[in-house]
């Protein structure tokens, strides 16, 4: 048997050696504790938090009933299950008022002690069930915050994946741009040299070399871009309605703390064009000056 802390309230000597005689006969692993009045009763219980009290009516200071509503009045005590000893000259009517109080169960005296243990042990079997249902319950929440934390391991992990990718695929487009921009460079210092025709073959090498050269990178960038920030686009479109897919590219960007002169080597375009775009952004968003506008990007 488990072993239980019951809680004895009464302030008769001899019906006290009675039920520990009892108590003690049928389970010597009970712990027994002893109150010789009402108050005393309360006090104990609010403190020790037995696991059963056996609570008797008549008692000096306050009575049994009113022990009761005390304990039942306070939150940590109020769950312990008290059963009522009782003469046999109580009616039904008072014994209303006892259960209406708190209690759940009657002993009459002079104490059967079949009865005695039966009652209790009706209690005890509660309490078992009580027990073992918590047991389960905290084995059920272990699982939960072990599966949880498992969780939330893998997915810290993956998020840190998808920014070490998109900090690769960013450092890509910017080496990508630079060399891009390198080459058309190149091929513009030959112009000099060439016939006009060869001119002609230039520029329209240098075109391709713009509208292509980095459109597959900025496709991987912005797949990832969206995996680590999720609701980057959607809060930006809602904070500028009319901002264009162009904007929402440059905004990108400059969420990942990118320079004027890389994102001008990524797009293509002069540092002046990035310079004039972030200045209309700014306008768009009221921000004063590229500051602010950072910590209006930082922000959503």
């Amino acid at each position: 048997m488990e072993s239980y802390t019951i809680l004895l309230v009464d302030d008769d000597p001899e019906h006290l050696m009675i039920l520990t005689g009892h108590l003690i006969s049928h389970n010597p692993e009970y712990q027994l504790l002893i109150a010789t009045n009402g108050r005393s009763g309360y006090e104990i219980s609010v403190k020790k938090l037995p696991d059963l009290i056996l609570m008797d009516w008549e008692m000096p200071q306050i009575n049994g009933v009113e022990a009761i509503r005390m304990i039942k009045a306070d939150e940590k005590a109020r769950a312990i299950p008290i059963i009522m000893i009782t003469g046999t000259e109580y009616d039904s009517a008072k014994l209303k008022d006892a259960m209406e109080a708190g209690a759940i169960d009657f002993i009459r005296k002079p104490y059967n002690p079949v009865e005695l243990i039966a009652r209790i042990m009706t209690q005890i079997r509660h309490l078992d069930i009580n027990r073992k249902l918590l047991e389960q319950q905290e084995i059920v929440i272990r699982q939960e915050k072990e599966l949880l934390s498992k969780e939330k391991a893998i997915l810290e992990q993956e998020i840190e994946n998808q920014k070490k990718q998109l900090a690769m695929n960013a450092l890509n487009m910017i080496r990508q741009g630079e060399l891009g921009q390198s080459v058309i460079n190149g091929l513009k210092n030959v112009f000099p040299h060439t016939s006009p025709e060869g001119r002609s073959m230039l520029n329209a090498l240098i075109s391709q070399l713009n509208d292509k050269s980095n459109e597959h990178l900025q496709e991987e960038f912005e797949i990832c871009f969206e995996k680590v920030h999720s609701d980057f686009y959607a809060n930006l479109t809602r904070s500028i309605p009319d901002i264009s897919i162009r904007e929402k590219r440059l905004c990108a960007f400059l969420r990942m703390n990118m320079t004027t002169k890389e994102i001008a080597a990524i797009t293509y375009q002069t540092p002046n064009a990035i310079d004039v775009a972030k200045f209309r952004l700014r306008k768009k968003t009221g921000t004063e000056n590229d500051e602010g506008f950072m910590r209006f990007l930082m922000s959503i």
